[in-house]
């Protein structure tokens, strides 16, 4: 991805990209990519989940840094995410995301690829 089209976001004394994009591997659907400078923060979160009748929004972990998961993990991981606005992508939601992620007062929940909780 060429760093024209990222934007820089500084939180918690940390340096991060984020940019929007259609995910071909997922049927063109956009996704928010956010990752740390030193690339071990990477998640990923299609937009308008909101609207999405019986859905509840989810974020695909592909970095080995998120507060609550193992860093020893090889692969996608998802979890259940707060209800964002996010038909309009900006800096604020793109921070309150990364502050998320880094919460140690949240409850994790590991989801499937289709929202089904895994035991």
């Amino acid at each position: 991805m060429s760093r024209k089209l990222r934007r820089k976001i500084v939180r918690l004394d940390r340096v991060f990209y984020w940019y929007v994009a259609p995910d071909y591997d997922d049927a063109g659907v956009h996704k928010l990519h956010i990752l740390s400078e030193d690339k071990k923060f990477i998640v990923a979160y299609e937009l308008e989940q909101v609207d999405k009748p019986n859905w509840r929004p989810m974020l695909v972990v592909m970095g080995k840094e998120f507060e609550g998961l193992s860093g020893d993990y090889t692969g996608y991981r998802r979890v259940l995410t707060p209800i964002w606005q996010d038909k309009l992508i900006t800096p604020k939601l793109v921070g309150e995301i990364i502050d998320w992620c880094y919460s140690k007062e949240k409850d994790l929940i590991l989801v499937n690829w289709m929202g089904e909780i895994l035991t």
